[in-house]
């Protein structure tokens, strides 16, 4: 595995270099051989120029020499001698070109035989003039024109010689050449289908695990061996396999728990409204009747703020409209939910202990009441007679920092990692017999999400719930803060740093 290439394009590069790499040494072996090849025949065929044309001249010059000497012994004509000293110093001259060429030592042997010949004829000149005696002089004359004869069928034969092995050369590379090739092209190309394989299977894996998720497969694990771009590629599609199992879990959980939900209700008013219809007869009382009207009523009212928090939590999961943003005074939106919530603080003699900075966020002006809604309703709900409730807004980090803290049961600690889920209610609420609809934290967290804050339960060691909300907060926010008398509610007791609110 630590060897395994880190990206696919490595992998192909690797690839195509274990290919052509084979391909590219024969290449070269084939071309230097081709190269020496050139460079030896070059060799070989100047050398036989150079020895044929020297052979050739110097057969000429030993002809010549004969005709002159032989003619210079009858006419005595010194013009003849002349003649012949010059075809004597052409052939010297080409001898030594002849020499100078590499002959074979036989050619080197008539060589050296032509020259004593002809030394020695040059010598018996003089004497056979005189003499008149022609014979040793003939005969040396006859020795030499064979020797240079014989010199030249040398040549001509180590000409042909080396033709033929230059022929012979020839086709020993042309046969290594095609051996090379043919052991070499299976090779290159053995490595080209290994690498197209390591190449393609990766990629052919993952093709085949989208497909399988777009199928809706989501029960096959998702293993993708190859390259660690590629098996990071497959890990990813694991981790959304492994979370489409959990959404889909999560889906069946919600639908179950909401057919639950819807059906408590309508089961009451479909037994209610068939109460009503067999009490057409009048043998229900009017307190009876009365009472299966409030419970329809009660049931519808519970069936509407359900399906309204469902259509809440719809839009909460949804994209924030930006054309909707703008800067809130969150202290104002508290401000006046408190309010809203003052015949329940009395009807409950709850006391209400506020510090509230002036602070300002972005958003929507509903979405925000909404929240601090669901956590005030919460703080109020679930606090017993005479609790209090504790509010603070202050500004820490440049966020806004909402805490809302209630003297009620609050959450048990196997409970905090779902009381944020939809349609989650804890056991103080069934215990209390509170009624909800698992929705309202749910809704608001996904409110917060979406601004770019959290929304978390505290660990607190005084009794009850304590919620944290942070949302950034804009250049609006002023520093100092202010307390806050909700509802005008004078007839309360203000502390020194909070106010503080109850109901005798």
């Amino acid at each position: 595995m630590a060897l395994r290439p880190s990206s696919i394009s490595k992998l192909a590069v690797i690839g195509f270099g274990l290919a052509i790499v084979p391909l590219v040494l024969v290449i070269v072996s084939v071309t230097i051989s081709i190269a020496h090849f050139a460079e030896q025949g070059q060799v070989s065929i100047l050398r036989a120029v150079a020895m044929s044309d020297a052979a050739n001249r110097m057969n000429n010059a030993v002809r010549s020499m004969e005709r002159y000497g032989l003619q210079y012994t009858v006419l005595q004509d010194q013009a003849l001698l002349v003649l012949y000293d010059q075809s004597f110093t052409e052939y010297k001259k080409s001898s030594t070109q002849f020499a100078a060429a590499g002959p074979s030592p036989v050619d080197r042997q008539r060589l050296e035989r032509l020259a004593t010949h002809l030394s020695r004829a040059r010598r018996l000149l003089p004497l056979v003039s005189l003499e008149g005696n022609r014979s040793a002089l003939e005969s040396d004359f006859s020795r030499t024109s064979a020797e240079a004869q014989h010199l030249q069928s040398d040549v001509n034969e180590g000409i042909s010689t080396e033709v033929a092995k230059l022929g012979t050369r020839a086709l020993a590379i042309k046969r290594l050449t095609v051996v090379e090739v043919l052991l070499v092209l299976p090779l290159s190309i053995a490595f080209a289908i290994l690498f197209i394989v390591l190449i393609t299977r990766p990629i052919r894996r993952l093709d085949q695990a989208v497909s399988g998720l777009g199928d809706g497969d989501l029960e096959t694990p998702i293993a993708v061996q190859g390259p660690r771009d590629i098996a990071s590629l497959g890990d990813r599609l694991e981790w959304l396999r492994n979370r489409l199992n959990a959404l889909e879990a999560a889906k069946l959980h919600f639908l179950r728990q909401l057919s639950h939900e819807l059906k408590t209700p309508l089961t009451a008013i479909r037994e209610g409204a068939e109460l009503l219809q067999e009490d057409l007869g009048h043998e229900l009382g009017v307190d009876e009747q009365q009472e299966i009207v409030h419970i329809v009523r009660d049931n519808s009212l519970r069936l509407q703020r359900l399906i309204e928090d469902l259509l809440r939590f719809s839009l909460a999961e949804g994209p924030v409209g930006a054309g909707m943003v703008q800067d809130i005074s969150l202290t104002a939106v508290v401000e006046e939910l408190l309010l809203s919530y003052k015949p329940s603080l009395r009807s409950k003699s709850l006391h209400l202990v506020t510090d509230l900075a002036d602070v300002h966020v972005r958003g929507h002006e509903d979405r925000l009441r909404t929240i601090c809604d669901n956590l005030l309703s919460n703080a109020v709900k679930f606090s017993p007679q005479n609790a209090t409730i504790r509010i603070y807004l202050q500004v820490q980090d440049e966020q806004a920092v909402l805490d809302v803290q209630d003297e009620g049961p609050g959450v048990a600690p196997e409970e905090r990692g779902k009381i944020f889920d939809i349609l989650y209610r804890g056991e103080a609420s069934d215990a209390g017999k509170i009624e909800g609809s698992g929705l309202g934290l749910a809704i608001a967290r996904e409110y917060v999400l979406s601004y770019g804050g959290s929304l978390e339960l505290l660990d607190k060691e005084t009794p009850g719930a304590c919620f944290q909300l942070r949302l950034p907060i804009t250049n609006h926010t002023a520093p100092h803060a202010r307390h806050v008398d909700p509802g005008g509610l004078r007839d309360h007791a203000v502390a020194s740093t909070t106010s503080k609110y109850s109901d005798s």
